[in-house]
């Protein structure tokens, strides 16, 4: 997504130098890119599922005018949805950012750093890469050092087992994201960026990440802020133990062949493809069968839901977020009510028959009567939680986003229902740019100006006057700010339309 830079009529190369060697970059349409840049050694052979090490430094340039490799994933829907199968892309050696500046950042750097944006990208923990975003409007419109990260997926990220060597493992995705927040820390003033003011973005299981880093105590001075995009790690079936995740772990190793005192080392022998391919033994994002981050380990001692409870947490302001219509881009496949029955009793088990009472089917069709109980159960009532508990601590806001006339690349006919403010639609109006689901050339204008309004409040965040746009959560998760086209507007009924009280109020336990 850099060819807006590599290509433009004005490319010139530019330098930059880092603690691991000098780079050389593109500066082209206003902004500086410096691509593939790796903040970590490759965890390749022997260092599969370990904690990440320092990147190897080099002499000479090293070139960053392209991006680099993405992490090894396998594509497919049930392949994202920790399944199995689906056509593997990308390699193990992948722990790389991309660096997005405003012209001359550098340049100036001493005189006056920019605050820096770190974001975490999502995809269920099982695919994506910081390559799929393009930030360089948000660097160049709004004066700011922008950084995106990959870092390890499925298998390669999250299992965990009894027999690695280090520790039970689970989290070494989470370790990626640390250090590369680490890396920003020694090395973005070299950018023109201030190490002192990050701010850390994220969406869908890149915000789940931000979640558990911010329950993580190591992580403390790493960011100045974090913004939580439709990932709210309170949501009950991804919050898993990993003590819990070891037999899983064991179960599937066995699977693959790899049994005993050397079941480890035969998991490292074996391709990454492969890996990437096996099914799901344990319990994450999508609830069984799934990955993502653990805790009680030595980087996440505690659940989030416990460390926010009691304050045990690094407290910085945040922003917890929601997308309208979040449950429509997981609903397509819903056409009749016989799927739509079994899909609710499967999702809600005991409790699905009072689901099916309590969302009945309209004249849109089941598939936006599961979507809404989706959205409610797995976002909007775990983020207002999430929000009830935060403003305890910390300077906490709250959104939705409601642009029910997102743009979205897959047709109707595909799709089978009107998206509307569908899962990650927002991710188009935080960064200005068309990107996998979505081409800005689709905006109207009012869509348009909705875009810069998001950019300048996800920018600001932070600033002097930021809560005379934006005014903080203080009681029982309200306000919320709700973005619309047609006029941005401060609410304080989510919590009754999201019926958070069916769904275990602020508990988040079964559906009352």
């Amino acid at each position: 997504m850099a060819h807006h830079v590599r290509f433009a009529a004005d490319a010139r190369p530019v330098l930059a130098t880092t603690h691991s060697g000098t780079l050389r970059g593109v500066q082209g349409n206003g902004v500086q890119a410096f691509l593939g840049v790796p903040y970590a050694a490759p965890p390749t052979g022997d260092h599969r599922w370990r904690a990440p090490r320092p990147a190897d430094p080099w002499t000479g340039i090293r070139d960053a005018q392209r991006i680099g490799a993405d992490c090894t994933q396998a594509l497919g829907r049930e392949a994202v949805l920790g399944g199995g199968g689906g056509i593997v892309v990308g390699v193990e050696d992948c722990l790389f950012v991309n660096v997005y500046a405003p012209a001359e950042a550098s340049a100036q750097s001493l005189n006056k750093p920019r605050p820096v944006m770190v974001y975490l990208h999502g995809g269920a923990f099982t695919i994506g890469a910081g390559a799929n975003y393009d930030p360089s409007r948000l660097a160049r419109e709004q004066g700011r050092v922008v950084v995106t990260v990959n870092f390890r997926l499925g298998a390669l990220g999250w299992l965990a087992h009894p027999g690695f060597e280090d520790g039970p493992g689970g989290n070494y995705g989470l370790m990626d994201q640390q250090a590369a927040l680490r890396w920003v820390q020694a090395n973005i003033a070299a950018f023109g960026g201030d190490p002192g003011d990050v701010t850390l973005f994220s969406e869908s299981s890149g915000a789940w990440s931000a979640c558990y880093l911010m329950a993580a105590p190591s992580s403390q001075g790493l960011h100045s802020r974090v913004i939580l995009q439709s990932g709210p790690c309170l949501e009950p079936s991804s919050l898993n133990a990993v003590a819990d995740q070891l037999e899983p772990g064991r179960l599937f190793a066995e699977r693959l062949g790899c049994t005993g005192e050397n079941a480890v080392a035969c998991l490292r022998r074996l391709p990454a493809r492969t890996l990437a391919r096996a099914a799901s033994t344990r319990s994450g994002i999508n609830g069984p069968g799934s990955w993502g981050p653990v805790y009680g380990d030595a980087l996440v001692p505690i659940s989030p839901a416990e460390a926010f409870a009691t304050g045990r947490f690094v407290r910085t302001p945040v922003i917890v977020g929601t997308n309208l219509d979040e449950g429509r881009l997981f609903a397509v496949e819903v056409r009749d009510m016989d799927r739509y029955a079994d899909e609710t009793l499967w999702l809600y088990g005991e409790a699905g028959p009072r689901v099916l009472d309590r969302y009945p089917v309209g004249p849109e069709g089941p598939a936006v009567a599961i979507a809404q109980s989706f959205t409610d159960s797995r976002f909007a009532c775990p983020s207002d939680a999430l929000r009830r508990v935060l403003s305890k601590w910390v300077p906490t806001y709250g959104y939705e986003f409601a642009d029910r006339r997102a743009p979205i690349r897959l047709p109707s006919w595909i799709t089978g229902l009107d998206m509307g403010a569908y899962h990650a639609s927002e991710a188009t109006y935080v960064f200005g740019t068309s990107w996998l689901f979505a081409d800005t050339g689709a905006w109207t204008a009012d869509q348009r100006a909705l875009s810069e309004r998001m950019m300048a409040l996800w920018a600001g965040f932070g600033r002097d006057g930021f809560e005379a746009d934006w005014p903080r959560v203080v009681t029982g998760g309200d306000p919320v700010k709700v973005f619309d086209p047609a006029g941005d507007r401060m609410d304080e009924t989510f919590f009754s339309r999201h019926q958070c009280e069916f769904w275990g109020g602020t508990a988040l336990g079964a559906p009352v």
